[in-house]
């Protein structure tokens, strides 16, 4: 529609809504608004998103392609499953370009299934910089023009950075082992400071094992977190 391609060509800034973001994928990869959609951020305009919407602002998303949305137990139990729909090559933003993001993170338990994503891509993409960072409920991770990104809450959430910088130690069909995944919680008085992902002030710094399909944080029992 010209219309839609003129008033986003002519925004101030986007904000992308949540729903089910395989319908982005679906209807809008490959078209021109997905072109007009990267030139207003290469204008330095800004964009958003909540839960869908955050979900394809990274270089890669999960796209939630079969109509679901995969839980942290199937993706730990197989990372290769039909379920663990991962898209790349959609929207292109500045410091996200080794990034996978993921939202409703704390309240969903989704910290499992990021670090499978995680695990995935490193694999199929034979690459070792690959980052997750899953956003709580009610709590934004604004990254400004020179990559310093900071965490904005109104229930004390945070901003979940998976940066393992080597791949699993057994990945495949129905197996993942990942033993000392460095997770990072970025508060309200961290910053962020991309392409680089030094956090300073750090609201936490844990390490998480992922064993026979359950992860746990290295020295507890197990949990899905």
């Amino acid at each position: 529609d010209p219309k839609v391609l003129e008033i986003v060509r002519n925004a101030d800034g986007i904000f992308l809504a949540g729903g089910d973001q395989s319908n982005y994928v679906n209807f809008w990869k490959g078209t021109p608004l997905n072109r007009a959609l990267d030139e207003h951020v290469r204008a330095g305009k800004p964009i958003g998103g909540t839960s869908a919407g955050l979900a394809v602002l990274g270089a890669w998303s999960y796209g939630a392609m079969d109509g679901g949305s995969v839980v942290s137990e199937t993706a730990l139990k197989d990372p290769m499953s039909s379920e663990v729909t991962l898209v790349g090559d959609f929207l292109h933003m500045p410091y996200l370009q080794n990034v996978i993001t993921d939202s409703h993170f704390g309240k969903r338990q989704r910290l499992g299934r990021l670090i499978a994503f995680v695990a995935r891509l490193s694999k199929e993409q034979g690459r070792t910089d690959i980052a997750g960072i899953g956003v709580d409920e009610y709590t934004a991770l604004c990254i400004d023009a020179d990559g310093v990104g900071r965490v904005f809450t109104g229930n004390g959430g945070y901003a979940w950075l998976v940066r393992p910088q080597r791949q699993a130690d057994d990945f495949g069909a129905g197996r993942l082992t990942f033993r000392g995944v460095p997770v990072t919680g970025i508060g309200k008085d961290s910053l962020l400071r991309l392409p680089g992902f030094q956090v300073e002030k750090p609201a936490f710094t844990r390490t998480y094992d992922v064993q026979a399909g359950r992860l746990a944080e290295s020295g507890r029992t197990a949990s899905l977190e």
